[in-house]
């Protein structure tokens, strides 16, 4: 696949240091994002290692350019979930369909996690709009995997737009893709505490001439002991109630 993958500035990011293909060009100690994605089946990968805003706050973006695509990456990692805090991977994405035709498109990030053993609560939302070239716009589902998902170490906890879903507009006009969000008050989703990663995944199809932005989060955070405690106290007294 001819792609490339480099800066777009850094007026409102604060800067990027960018690694392509284990090549580093520039870093710092924040976490390396991975990035992996598939158009019209021709797969492709990077990594990105952001500017740290002080307070484990990390900032990224990137243009990627291909065949027939461009995708604009933008994320703001928080990486406090080590220290009783929060593990924050917000993301805003700009996919734009420049072929002749409809493309299926498969995108995935990963955030390297490893969060104190036990449980975690997470959660997360999404949303976005369609706008449509001059033939009008169109995005719709991809087989039948949801719009977005979320995992931790590999296993999916979570799906937002499920299939079917579509979305039409007319020439050069827009339309929203309604915010949804999961573990509501973020985070309240139980699961296992990620010792591996935390990773978002989005799949659509996309109308020629068309662009799909997207803004998401994904949060994380262990429960302080005080908070376990109270939990394995409550889990007790449901056992006694059944006994």
């Amino acid at each position: 696949m001819n792609a490339t993958f480099g800066n777009i500035g850094t007026s409102s990011m604060l800067g990027l240091a960018l690694l392509v293909g284990g090549t580093a060009v520039a870093g710092d100690t924040a976490p390396q994002l991975e990035l992996a994605w598939s158009v019209d089946g021709i797969s492709d990968e990077g990594a990105l290692t952001g500017t740290g805003l002080g307070f484990g706050l990390y900032s990224y973006a990137s243009l990627t350019q291909g065949d027939g695509y461009e995708i604009n990456w933008s994320f703001l990692v928080t990486d406090n979930g080590d220290s009783g805090g929060f593990e924050i991977l917000a993301s805003t994405l700009g996919v734009t369909n420049t072929s002749a035709s409809d493309s299926a498109f498969e995108i995935d990030v990963l955030l390297p996690v490893t969060l104190a053993p036990g449980i975690a609560f997470y959660g997360g939302s999404m949303g976005g709009s369609l706008t449509g070239g001059d033939d009008g716009g169109f995005l719709s589902n991809l087989g039948d995997t949801a719009l977005w998902n979320a995992s931790v170490d590999g296993d999916l906890i979570a799906t937002l737009g499920d299939a079917p879903f579509s979305f039409t507009t007319d020439p050069f006009d827009s339309t929203e893709v309604a915010e949804q969000a999961f573990g509501a008050p973020i985070p309240s989703f139980e699961h296992a505490a990620a010792q591996e990663s935390m990773s978002i995944g989005t799949d659509f199809l996309l109308g020629s001439g068309d662009t799909f932005a997207m803004t998401s989060n994904f949060v994380a955070q262990v429960p302080a002991p005080g908070v376990l405690a109270l939990l394995g106290l409550g889990g007790l007294a449901r056992h006694r109630r059944r006994n």
